[in-house]
C-alpha cells in the first residue's frame, strides 16, 4: 500500500510524523512518501521535499512564492502519476493542500484531511471546495466537527494530535530547573515557528519586556525559538537596541517544552502551541501583530470570537489575546503587570486550565487517524460518516 502525505508547516511535521508511525505499525511495508520536515523523515517517510522548512505567512508572502508552490503541486502529481498511491493524506497547509486535493483528486486517488483547515474560523465558503476534493475531514475538536456537519462535510472527530507528542514528550529536567534558578519571576516568550512571525512579533514582546523589567527588575524572560536560526535572528534584534540588549534575557532553541514548564507564565504568538499551555495548565497573553494589508483581509474573513485555541475550546475568553497591526505592547504589559501584582490571579486561571485539560486534552489522535484511514481503505464500500 502506498500513501502520499503533504505537511508545509512544522507543527505538522510533528503530527506526520506520529501519524506515519502508526500507519507504520498497521501497515507493515507500506510506502509513505510526502512533504513534510525532519521529524517525518525520522519516522520513515521517503520525502520529496522539506517543505515544512519552508514555510510561510501572510497573503502577500505565499503569493510572491506562487511559481515554488506550482512546482511543489506538480512535483506531487509526477509522483502520484509514477506510484498510483491508494490515498493521499494532508496536514493543515490549506493555500497549496488545496492543489494536491485538486490534482488527487482528477487522478481518482481518495483524499483524507488530518488536520483540516480552520474554515470555521476564516473563509468559510472554502468548504464547497473541500466537499470537492476531499473524502473525509479527520477533525480535531467538536465544535470543528460539528461544523463541517452542518455544512455538508464528511466528518469524524479524532481529537487534536498535538496531545499525542505531550503525552509522550519527556522533559530535560535539568534544563527546566536552570530556567527556574535564573530568577525568582520567570516569564516565557513563544515568537512562533514562522519567519514572518518572528519579524512582526519579536519587537511588540522585547518593548513589552522593557516595561515589566521596569517595574519589576527580578524578572528573567526566556525565549522559546524554535530552531538555532531564529535563536540568532532574535540575539540579533536584540543587539540593534541598547535597552533591550541590557533586558535579562536568555534564548533557547529546541527547548520550547521546558521554557514553559518553567515559566510562571507566558506571552506568546497565537498558534497550535497554546494547546501545550493548556496540557501544562500554563496561562498565556496571546499576541498576533501582523501587517495593515494583512490585517484587514483578517477582519474581512474572521468569523470565529477568539484566535486563542484555549478560548474557543472554553467558549469564553479566558486568557487575553491581542491581534492587530499596531504594536501591543502596552496592552500586553498591563495584562503581566496585573497578574504580577495579585499571583493569585494566574492561580485561579490555572484551575480554570486544569478543568479544560481534564475534558479536552485527550491523546491518542493520531492512532485513531491512521486506525479510520486504515479501515477506509480496507473496505472502501463502507460509508463515510454522513454529515447532518
Amino acid at each position: 500500500m502506498k500513501i502520499f502525505l503533504s505537511v508545509g508547516e512544522p507543527s505538522g511535521d510533528i503530527h506526520g510524523a506520529n501519524l506515519a508511525k502508526h500507519l507504520g505499525q498497521l501497515l507493515p511495508g507500506a510506502k509513505i512518501a510526502g512533504f513534510g520536515g525532519p521529524k517525518m523523515r525520522e519516522a520513515g517517510v521517503d520525502q520529496l521535499y522539506p517543505l515544512s522548512e519552508h514555510a510561510v505567512i501572510g497573503f502577500l508572502n505565499v503569493a510572491m512564492q506562487y511559481p515554488f508552490f506550482v512546482k511543489r503541486v506538480n512535483q506531487a502529481a509526477e509522483w502520484m502519476d509514477r506510484e498510483k498511491p491508494d490515498a493521499v493524506v494532508l496536514i493543515d497547509f490549506p493555500g497549496m493542500n488545496w492543489h494536491i486535493a485538486k490534482k488527487a483528486t482528477e487522478r481518482g486517488i481518495p483524499v483524507f484531511y488530518f488536520v483540516p483547515p480552520q474554515l470555521w474560523a476564516w473563509a468559510g465558503w472554502r468548504v464547497e471546495k473541500m466537499k470537492r476534493w476531499v473524502k473525509e475531514a479527520f477533525t480535531n475538536f467538536p465544535f470543528e466537527d460539528k461544523w463541517f456537519r452542518s455544512k455538508g462535510m464528511p466528518s469524524t472527530l479524532v481529537g487534536h494530535p498535538y496531545f499525542d507528542e505531550l503525552n509522550d514528550q519527556i522533559l530535560d529536567m535539568e534544563v527546566v530547573g536552570k530556567i527556574r534558578e535564573s530568577g525568582t519571576t520567570i516569564i516565557g516568550l513563544l515568537p512562533g515557528s514562522r519567519g514572518g512571525e518572528l519579524t512582526q512579533n519579536v519587537p511588540t514582546m522585547l518593548k513589552t519586556a522593557e516595561i515589566l523589567a521596569g517595574k519589576y527588575p527580578e524578572i528573567r524572560f526566556h525565549f522559546a525559538c524554535y530552531k538555532a536560526k531564529q535563536a540568532d535572528w532574535v540575539r540579533a534584534k536584540i543587539a540593534e537596541n541598547r535597552n533591550w540588549a541590557n533586558l535579562p534575557i536568555e534564548i533557547h532553541s529546541g527547548k520550547t517544552p521546558e521554557v514553559i514548564e518553567a515559566s510562571q507564565f507566558l506571552i506568546a504568538v497565537s498558534g497550535s502551541v497554546s494547546l501545550e499551555f493548556l496540557w501544562r495548565t500554563k496561562p498565556c497573553v496571546t499576541v498576533y501583530q501582523t501587517t495593515w494589508f494583512n490585517m484587514q483581509l483578517v477582519k474581512l474573513m474572521k468569523k470565529c470570537p477568539f484566535i486563542s485555541l484555549i478560548n474557543l475550546l472554553s467558549e469564553e475568553e479566558i486568557l487575553p489575546e491581542f491581534m492587530d497591526y499596531k504594536c501591543q505592547s502596552q496592552s500586553v504589559a498591563k495584562v503581566c503587570l496585573d497578574w504580577l501584582a495579585e499571583p493569585q490571579k494566574v492561580d485561579k486561571l490555572r484551575e480554570k486550565l486544569d478543568l479544560l485539560r481534564a475534558k479536552w486534552a485527550i491523546p491518542g489522535a493520531c492512532e485513531r487517524a491512521a486506525h479510520l484511514l486504515v479501515q477506509r481503505l480496507q473496505n472502501p464500500g463502507l460509508a463515510t460518516p454522513q454529515p447532518n
